[in-house]
């Protein structure tokens, strides 16, 4: 089995979307090998907050077990140059590589590339030709260290060497293939429609192509009628642009399947085939011609484009929504184990594998990351083998030796999505999954909120553990009549914790909450018509009742939230995780049980429970303040809760 691992700078640019659905059609139906898709951002990134963290991805896949690495390196070029780019690599030189869109002249690493002279020859004939354009500019990535917006460059002046026009560098505006840049380009050159001097422009990519059809827009210069916009890279902008833009289709996904196709040769050909110098794959490119040249548009065929784009759009949005739903009822590890076949219908991941390390580390964005030497399993799920396990202890794997258990790991081929584990700039370990839709930027974003969920519930189970731990440790003292100390914070009525232990354990649980970036709610509730059961039916039933509020709330709440009996008919809960929202839900819940339990008890009765509620958050966390405030809420939840139950 070989070992393969793809480096993207993000999974988020359509151009990456694009190659790595190449590299995946090519590899997913391999028995034979298994793909690791990581998006790295690079060491130290400003961009976003905790960003700088994925390039731990890279740390991790260095480890022996990859035998080939395919970087996605042109788009890492916005970011490092490619001096800088092959100083991050080198690590890497022991193993195969294989570089697509840039060349490092180093020995042993093989690239492929899309050559653009030809597809540059013939635009810039048929701007001439076809349309009479003989002024035509270029705007160029000069401003940032791109082999591809050189490339381009070079072609287009040397397209105009070959049909006769003269090459004009005031024609030239410097981009960096966003449209950001180009915007600031274009405004800092042209303030008015006559400064513009030109026919036709030709852009290094499609977005630099739409900040140039904005743009003149708001000049009053006409498009196609008084300047012609040409493009690259044909992506959903170019097609749903108006005018339509014109590009080149440089078969982006082919130079994905291209480079998926060379690293395989490379490996099963070994030494023989790695002992050549280089070896280049070369995809061809071919023109598009739209609305923004001149040239006819397919209107029926947009129409359709922006149809489909509109329906993937606001079915992902429906994924997302459905996945958080899913989510929001998980509190521990065995939780989410349990209830990700559910989560597989939202999310599309089929697979999933976590390890985690001895113990979390701290990654600051000016700190380097250095892999600690061992990883443990902590999740491995495989819902087509009927696997869905939590590991609370497993033995721990040397990471720079392999990534996985290699008996689990033996059958499983295909391709895998891997990122660290990470929550702010606390780093956990990694994981891999099998994603069985292939939007990878919309793979990303779940997979951000199901790492999220991850972190949250192992922290929480071992917080769990540890007042497990505490409180199986209480019980033996008592059993041995050594330590009174779980009575002092247990009621002997409802063997649910008393005010001493609720306010102890749960003022605990309210500040872990914090530490791990978690809200939650405080519950206040109380049985309703304690004093009518007393004087009507006895004392006896009175006890029996408040007993009832005991099972009933442990039932209506999760096993790792705090109940407790904080006096009389008055007790408290502490739900780390979840959202004030439900609570209706939850009103209605209590309801139902109490309903249940009064008609299995034989109760004269029916047992009633008012609930108020209020949301702790790092700005709200005393516990007392928190159950004044949610006694407030009871109070006026309780007119409103008897006048619903008949009271």
């Amino acid at each position: 089995m070989y070992n393969i691992a793809v480096l993207v700078h993000n999974f988020s640019v359509e151009y990456a979307d694009l190659v790595i659905q190449g590299i995946y059609r090519f590899f997913s139906e391999r028995k034979d090998v298994r793909v690791f898709f990581a998006q790295t951002e690079t060491p130290h990134i400003t961009d976003e907050m905790y960003d700088y963290q994925y390039w731990a991805a890279a740390e991790y896949l260095k480890s022996k077990v990859i035998d080939e690495i395919i970087i996605i390196s042109n788009t890492y070029c916005l970011y490092k140059n490619r001096e800088e780019l092959k100083e991050l690599l080198r690590p890497f030189f022991a193993k195969k590589i294989v570089s697509i869109g840039m060349k490092f002249d180093e020995p042993g690493i093989h690239y492929t590339t899309a050559y653009c002279d030809d597809v540059y020859d013939e635009i810039v004939g048929h701007l001439k030709n076809e349309h009479g354009c003989t002024k035509i500019g270029f705007f160029s990535a000069n401003k940032i260290p791109s082999q591809e917006g050189s490339e381009r460059f070079a072609a287009f002046k040397n397209a105009l060497k070959k049909h006769g026009l003269d090459f004009h560098p005031e024609w030239v505006l410097d981009g960096a293939f966003t449209k950001s840049s180009a915007l600031a380009e274009l405004k800092s050159k042209y303030n008015k429609k006559t400064d513009v001097e030109y026919e036709a422009i030709i852009c290094a990519n499609d977005l630099m192509g739409m900040a140039v059809l904005d743009y003149f827009a708001e000049l009053g210069i006409k498009v196609p009628s008084e300047m012609k916009v040409f493009g690259f890279d044909n992506t959903s902008h170019s097609i749903l642009s108006v005018p339509s833009l014109a590009t080149v289709d440089q078969s982006i996904e082919e130079q994905g399947y291209a480079a998926a196709e060379l690293g395989l040769r490379l490996l099963e050909n070994g030494d023989a085939e790695a002992s050549e110098t280089e070896l280049t794959v070369n995809t061809n490119l071919k023109a598009i011609y739209r609305r923004s040249c001149g040239c006819e548009d397919l209107i029926e065929q947009k129409k359709r484009d922006v149809f489909k784009a509109a329906s993937s759009h606001y079915d992902e949005l429906r994924r997302i929504s459905n996945l958080l739903d899913v989510m929001k009822g998980t509190a521990s590890l065995s939780d989410f184990a349990d209830s990700f076949k559910s989560i597989v219908d939202k999310s599309g991941f089929t697979k999933l594998v976590v390890f985690v390390l001895r113990e979390p580390v701290t990654v600051l964005r000016e700190n380097d990351f250095i892999p600690p030497s061992e990883a443990r399993l902590l999740l491995h799920i495989d819902i087509p083998g009927e696997i869905a396990d939590y590991y609370e202890e497993s033995e721990y794997i040397n990471i720079k030796e392999t990534l996985f258990d290699k008996q689990k790991a033996e059958n499983n081929s295909g391709c895998f999505i891997f990122q660290p584990v990470f929550l702010g700039t606390q780093q956990y370990g990694y994981l891999f999954c099998k994603a069985e839709r292939t939007d990878f930027g919309m793979n990303s974003i779940l997979l951000k909120v199901i790492t999220s969920v991850i972190v949250q519930a192992y922290d929480y189970t071992k917080t769990i553990k540890q007042k497990l731990l505490l409180e199986n440790m209480n019980k033996e003292l008592k059993e041995r009549n050594i330590d009174l100390n779980i009575s002092s914070k247990t009621d002997e009525l409802t063997q649910l914790l008393n005010r001493r232990g609720f306010m102890e354990y749960g003022q605990k649980l309210i500040f872990f909450s914090e530490e791990i970036d978690t809200d939650g709610v405080v519950f206040f509730a109380d049985l309703d018509c304690l004093k009518m059961i007393n004087d009507k039916y006895g004392h006896e039933y009175g006890d029996k009742a408040l007993q009832g509020v005991a099972e009933v709330l442990k039932d209506t709440f999760r096993k790792m939230d705090i109940v407790g009996r904080l006096s009389g008919d008055e007790f408290g809960v502490i739900a780390s995780g979840m959202e004030i929202v439900f609570l209706d839900k939850l009103r209605e819940k209590v309801d139902s049980l109490c309903a249940e339990y009064s008609k299995n008890k034989k109760f004269p009765f029916v047992l009633s429970i008012s609930l108020g509620a209020a949301r702790f958050n790092s700005q709200n966390k005393d516990l007392n303040e928190l159950l004044m405030l949610a006694d407030q809420n009871l109070y006026e939840q309780k007119k409103i809760h008897h006048a619903r139950m008949g009271l």
